[in-house]
């Protein structure tokens, strides 16, 4: 069982100078080094997507996905990478700047790394997100990545393992070896608040493929007072 490796609270930036862009008419290239992909548990409203994504001074548009991956970008020298919304720049109208939504920090000795957006607390100045950092080398083919984002224990039985989730807790099932896809039974639990007792979300079987990494993430549902779960699909590079 492996636990979350990093996670780094989102900073709200000051305004930051013009970053460089691709000339117009040139063809993107393709990152290479160092890279981090995005998904995002849920997309605020009002948040324009795609969305922009500084690093160094380089800026970048990515769209965000609730069920996949975004095309990765490249790790700057300094491991800072920002999401940013062009804003007003009262010291020079005609230069834009840029308040951050959104921080992470990739530590020097992870060299993939998959950067999962959670909706901050809601404010009129805060970030949108708080950014949690996963060392893709810990994360591979076949294995299960749980997000517990609710206020209540989950728990998921799969196969012969069962997986603990206390409230804000994230763990991977490190998947064996795999020859080819495996069938595997699985179900998902949460202890009802009120009830004082466990209950069943769903119960199914699943496929695990050495060619993908899948994400789960338990939700809260105030409105009707229940758990409420996605899964984000993350295809292991060729």
């Amino acid at each position: 069982m492996k636990i979350w490796p990093f996670v780094l609270p989102v900073l709200l930036g000051a305004a930051v100078p013009l970053a460089g862009q691709e000339a117009e008419g040139e063809e993107p290239r393709k990152p290479r080094g160092r890279l981090a992909w995005f998904v995002a548990t849920a997309i605020p409203d009002g948040l324009e997507n795609p969305v922009s994504v500084m690093t160094g001074q380089n800026l970048t548009e990515v769209t965000l996905s609730r069920r996949s991956a975004s095309e990765p970008v490249k790790i700057p020298a300094d491991g800072i990478i920002r999401i940013v919304r062009k804003v007003e720049n009262p010291e020079d109208p005609e230069k834009p700047a840029y308040r951050t939504l959104a921080q992470a920090l990739v530590p020097e000795g992870m060299s993939k790394v998959l950067l999962i957006l959670v909706p901050a607390p809601k404010s009129d100045s805060g970030p949108i997100y708080q950014t949690r950092v996963q060392d893709l080398a810990k994360f591979t083919g076949g294995d299960y990545l749980y997000i517990n984002l609710t206020t209540v224990n989950v728990a998921v039985q799969l196969g012969e393992t069962r997986i603990g989730l206390k409230p804000g807790n994230v763990r991977i099932y490190d998947a064996p070896a795999l020859s080819g896809p495996t069938n595997v039974p699985v179900s998902y639990h949460y202890y009802h608040p009120e009830e004082k007792e466990w209950k069943m979300l769903s119960a199914s079987t699943i496929v695990l493929r050495a060619t993908r990494r899948e994400i789960c993430i338990f939700s809260w549902d105030p409105r009707f007072k229940r758990v409420n779960y996605h899964g984000i699909t993350f295809p292991v590079e060729p």
